[in-house]
């Protein structure tokens, strides 16, 4: 009694959100037509078995019987259009078959013996109590099927299968026909009467091959562009951002993450970079808009493919060169309505903090680096037992500001039903992550670092008509960050992390013991701690509004079978609120004690103890426009189908974002794309894409460009020949593209590049009395001849399958980017330009290889195994940047990486006097043993800045690669990925590593990794070089000394879960419960040690972060 109260009390608080949301609930939105409204036109029908599907397909009704009661059943119905009591009476007349109506279910009977007297009419039916149970498995592996769908026909009645494949249903009504179904399975369709113990579904090959692609959607076996995806299981982390899951999780992508700051996210490519102008990153769309991935709660993916050739994006025409991200949201599912209720906690860590030596170290290695006592041994001891904190600190200014963990949150609630005629999926989200920053506890006001977004999103499909369909997607955003009133860290190297890496830890105590604020002079650096805690706090809230409506038409029975239109319209807000409430504290620095033992103070900073208050407000507003057509045909062995679409985009900034006149005024594109594919009997593909875009960032006669792609594919594995070894090499596709795609994002920092720019000139004097005037002269050139950047991408690849559990995808990619807008670097100065033109000229090549393996295998009744990888490898070069070769040519920045470090090649360090004797004139200053010596790579007897070569790989890896397996034991899951990286280094240099040549010791913090490895004449095979008190020019100098192999593999994700079994959650009027724990960045082994290498350079940024998290799913 209870369990029926609280399901009765949970359908009536659905029914009331629903009502509230404007969502219809249950099945249909009204009552359907009378057999004599509806009208069905039929086709020269022979059968009654063609009368009921012809009628099953024009209208919402379902027609049932028993066994095989209308088999062999001859109905001959001429051409016409009839209602369906008409036809059912004219077809079933003299047949002994009759048929009774049930809501939408016509249910055929056989009549009873006729008698005198006429029957009477038939009694209203009464509701009828129905109990199912039995088990859903793969047909083919024989293994259960989890979470497969229940559904009563017709009705907005169903369940779900347990762990064990299990269903255990009890419901009423008078319905006729139970049917079971699962992604990638066909759906079996069982009388109500007859539902068997054991259901066997088969796989769809159909279903389970289809692949979102640019504009619509493709069975995967007939694509022959270079397209990934991943399954959403697999990226689903305790993370705030998307972004920074993808790493290794798909092949093409190379993705890097320099800070772990709450709310931080990643930044990634596909298939590398391929240009060295202003846009590098791909195109992301959600629902088929522009759009931040990292605004999408991950709960309400459904698909998530990348683009990577021609093939696939030329259709995007000139914002598709780079790669293109399709990303498609949950929808309704027709049944009762399911809840899924998600939550997770963790525990937040830093995968890695640098070790900083303390007070007592430091004053060892200064005074070996002076030569003489400058701290005293006296000075040492008390460094060592803290017997004079004020002018004697020992501070540890990393665990000072850091905390040793924090917690994140996630929680996300999500509803999703309907009937035939409507369907919804409704959901919110919330994520919390606090940072790892300490607060002041005394303020009234939270200084630490904090990140809290909420998500909400509401689907709907309506079926308006048998033929029409309306889809309305609404989403937004609210996000607000929290951080001091200074940054974390910045480009400057004035932030908070930056300084606690700098500050030497005897420099001054965070706080004086009478209460003083320390606080070093002007020009000496910063109190780390008064710079987290003392300097008052920022807001950001950020609030993001997105709509979708799509209109679909089927014209299939109107214009020509197989044709489908489409309206898609879109409006986008984004409002970005920064509220500061900042001020500067009084500060102190002791400069010793008097007489009579009193420390002494310099007050360094007057401050304030108001807060001062300032507010900016930016943001955008975007309209887009889509219209499509679909058309998708077979003729016997032949399969044709064809896209048509035209689209329409504006953007326009508001507030700080909109800077000036011209960053104000509209950003607008405009295209028309098409598609068109064939293939014959599944074994011979070609497929032909073009975009024809226009944007208004050229002049009006070159706005618009065209962009072609053509792709081949050939699956011989289809070929009869080949049938005798199927059952081991299932499948093999070879397929290759060629085509061009765009870039308008060309940068130069302009916004009309067609048109000149004017500038303040130089002062002049005029007129008899001469006064200083103003002048204005030419800025920037125009140039009516700029247009997009061209990408020409070739990509050659195999698809492969054995034994139908191992799959194996390998593509080769060539691209050639030309058209690179640079400003001019060849032109002599003595031509007298006071401004370089900046011209497309540039041009760049990017190649590699990308592929992917998985495999399944069932290991016993209720064990399975799934392993995944992938592979990516790319490297660019850069072809021509419009420079004149250097005097050597291996100075030449041409045909060199993007972003590749240039430096001297180390050959050590000087042993002694006699070995720097020997060796060519290093040109850096005064060289003593113990400086770095380099190679003389002109031979010309000097080393100098002309001895600079290419050094090391870039700082964005080559190769990026993940592997991981899943395993399923009962109702245990445990699962575990790793990713990694190779051909990648990036330089140590700074000031931490060197020591002491910072501009005063007060910032003249250093590494532990120092202590005990720089060189001295007892130590000269050491790590560091000799210690000076002033900066060393010559070993200050980018060279491979200081270059790390920045190479890494670290367990990106460790899961392992327990699903309560059906019989059980039942009992608690559940439909599945799962708890799991789960890790993220658990562990990580490279040869670099002292910092996080995903940071790179990054060594004074906010450290990534190590994730421990219990989570818990539950399904009503």
């Amino acid at each position: 009694m209870k369990q029926k109260l609280l399901c009765t009390q949970r359908a009536w608080y659905l029914r009331l959100a629903c009502l509230l949301l404007l969502i219809p609930w249950g099945g249909e939105i009204q009552a359907a037509s009378s057999l004599q409204d509806t009208s069905v036109r039929v086709e020269n029908v022979t059968t009654l078995k063609e009368l009921i599907q012809q009628i099953e397909a024009q209208t919402s009704y379902r027609i049932s019987y028993q066994g095989n009661l209308a088999d062999n059943v001859p109905a001959k119905i001429s051409k016409s259009t009839k209602s369906v009591s008409q036809l059912l009476d004219e077809a079933l007349r003299g047949t002994g078959i009759t048929y009774i109506i049930r809501q939408n279910n016509i249910i055929l009977t056989r009549t009873a013996a006729q008698s005198a007297a006429p029957a009477p009419a038939p009694a209203p039916a009464v509701s009828q109590k129905h109990h199912i149970t039995g088990q859903v498995i793969d047909a083919a592996t024989q293994q259960p099927i989890i979470g497969a769908t229940v559904w009563v026909k017709d009705s907005a009645l169903g369940t779900s299968t347990a762990s064990d494949g299990s269903f255990d249903y009890a419901f009423s009504g008078n319905y006729g026909y139970v049917t079971f179904s699962f992604v990638g399975y066909q759906t079996q369709e069982f009388p109500l009467n007859r539902v068997p113990k054991v259901i066997s579904l088969a796989p769809d090959n159909n279903l389970e091959e289809v692949v979102v692609v640019g504009y619509g959607a493709q069975k995967k076996a007939s694509i022959v562009g270079s397209i990934a995806t991943v399954a959403v299981n697999d990226i689903k982390m305790p993370t705030g951002k998307i972004s920074n899951n993808l790493a290794g999780q798909l092949a093409g992508v190379i993705s890097v993450q320099r800070s772990g700051e709450p709310g931080a996210s990643s930044t990634f490519w596909i298939r590398g970079i391929s240009t060295f102008g202003s846009n590098k990153t791909p195109l992301i769309l959600v629902d088929g808009i522009e759009r931040d991935l990292d605004l999408v709660d991950i709960e309400d993916i459904k698909e998530f493919s990348i683009l990577k050739d021609a093939a696939a994006t030329a259709v995007y025409g000139v914002r598709g060169a780079n790669g293109v991200v399709l990303v498609t949201t949950r929808e309704g599912v027709i049944g009762k309505p399911q809840i899924s209720i998600k939550f997770e906690a963790g525990m937040v860590q830093p995968t890695k903090i640098p070790e900083m030596v303390d007070a007592i170290q430091f004053a060892e290695m200064y005074n070996a680096a002076a030569g003489y006592e400058v701290y005293s041994q006296k000075d040492i001891e008390m460094f060592r037992n803290g017997s004079d904190p004020d002018l004697h600190p020992n501070i540890d200014w990393v665990k000072k500001l850091y905390k040793d963990y924090s917690f994140n949150q996630r929680v996300n609630v999500n509803v999703t039903g309907g009937g035939s005629t409507a369907k919804y999926y409704i959901s919110g989200g919330f994520y919390n992550e606090d940072g790892l920053f300490k607060s002041d506890n005394m303020k009234e006001y939270n200084t630490s670092v904090f990140y809290r977004r909420f998500n909400f999103r509401s689907n709907v499909e309506v079926q308006l008509h048998k033929y029409t369909k309306l889809n309305v997607n609404l989403a937004t955003t609210f996000e607000r960050k929290n951080q001091p009133g200074s940054d974390a860290t910045n480009s400057s190297g004035t932030g908070i992390w930056d300084y606690a890496l700098k500050t030497a830890p005897n420099a001054f105590p965070a706080v004086y013991s009478n209460g003083y604020l320390a606080g070093p002079a002007s020009g000496q650096g910063e109190n780390p701690y008064a710079l987290l805690t003392q300097t008052g706090y920022r807001e950001i809230f950020y609030n993001t509004a997105q709509s979708l409506f799509t209109l679909t038409q089927d014209l299939g029975d109107w214009v020509t079978k197989g044709l489908t239109v489409s309206v898609k319209g879109s409006f986008d807000a984004k409002n970005e609120n920064n509220l500061g409430r900042t001020k500067t504290s009084p500060q102190w620095l002791a400069t010793g004690r008097n007489e009579a033992g009193e420390i002494e103070y310099n007050q360094t900073k007057i401050g304030e103890e108001n807060l001062t208050y300032k507010q900016t407000n930016k943001g955008y507003r975007s309209v887009y426009l889509e219209a499509v057509a679909n058309w998708a045909r077979s003729f016997g062995k032949h399969d044709v189908s064809a896209m048509f679409l035209f689209q329409q985009s504006q953007k326009n900034y508001v507030g700080d974002s909109a800077k000036d006149s011209e960053a104000a005024l509209p950003y607008r594109h405009q295209g028309i794309a098409g598609r068109i594919t064939y293939n014959y009997d599944n074994r011979y593909f070609i497929e032909g894409n073009f975009g024809y875009n226009g944007s208004e960032n050229f002049s009006p006669k070159h706005r618009f460009g065209f962009f072609p792609s053509v792709a081949v594919g050939y699956v011989i594995s289809n070929e009869k020949f080949f049938e005798p070894i199927r059952d081991v090499v299932s499948m093999i596709k070879l397929k290759a593209s060629y085509g061009t795609v765009g870039n308008d994002q060309i940068g130069g920092n302009r916004r009309f590049i067609y048109n000149e720019t004017v500038v303040s000139g130089n002062t002049y004097y005029f007129g008899t009395t001469p006064g200083s005037n103003s002048s204005i002269r030419l800025g920037e050139y125009p140039n009516p001849n700029v247009g997009w950047e061209k990408a020409k991408k070739l990509n050659v690849g195999a698809d492969l399958s054995f034994f139908s559990k191992l799959n194996i995808s390998v593509d080769y990619f060539n691209e050639h980017r030309e058209g690179i807008f640079l400003q001019r670097k060849s032109i002599p100065m003595y031509v007298g330009m006071s401004t370089q033109p900046w011209v497309n000229i540039g041009k760049m090549r990017n190649s590699g290889i990308d592929a992917s393996l998985e495999y399944h295998q069932p290991l016993g009744r209720d064990l399975h195994l799934t392993v995944r990888g992938n592979f990516t490898y790319a490297r660019n070069m850069i072809v021509d940047q419009d420079q004149p070769d250097y005097q050597y040519l291996y100075m030449n920045r041409r045909g060199q990486a993007q972003y590749q470090k240039f430096g001297l090649v180390a050959a050590g360090l000087f042993k002694d006097q006699e070995d720097i004797d020997s060796w060519a004139k290093q040109g850096f200053g005064d060289v003593k043993p113990g400086d770095i010596k380099y190679i003389d790579l002109n031979g010309d007897g000097i080393i100098d800045g002309y001895d600079e070569k290419p050094i090391g790989y870039p700082d964005i890896p080559e190769i990026v690669y993940g592997f991981g397996f899943s395993l399923q034991w009962k109702a245990f899951d445990l699962s575990a990925f790793f990713q990694g990286v190779g051909n990648v280094s990036f330089s140590t240099l700074t000031d931490q590593t060197q020591a002491f040549v910072a501009r005063n010791t007060k910032e003249a913090g250093v590494f532990a990794d120092l202590y005990g490895n720089y060189w001295t004449p007892d130590n000269l095979n050491a790590k560091y070089p000799r210690l000076t008190t002033s900066p060393n020019e010559n070993n200050n100098r980018q060279s491979t000394f200081w270059m790390a192999n920045g190479r890494y593999m670290r367990l990106k994700n460790l899961e392992i879960g327990y699903t309560l079994p059906k019989r059980i959650a039942s009992k608690i009027a559940m439909q599945n419960l799962r708890v799991y724990l789960s890790g993220v960045n658990l562990f990580t082994i490279s040869p670099f040690k002292l910092w996080d290498p995903d940071l790179q350079t990054g060594a004074t940024n906010y450290p990534n972060n190590r994730i421990i998290n219990i989570g818990l799913t539950i399904g009503f």
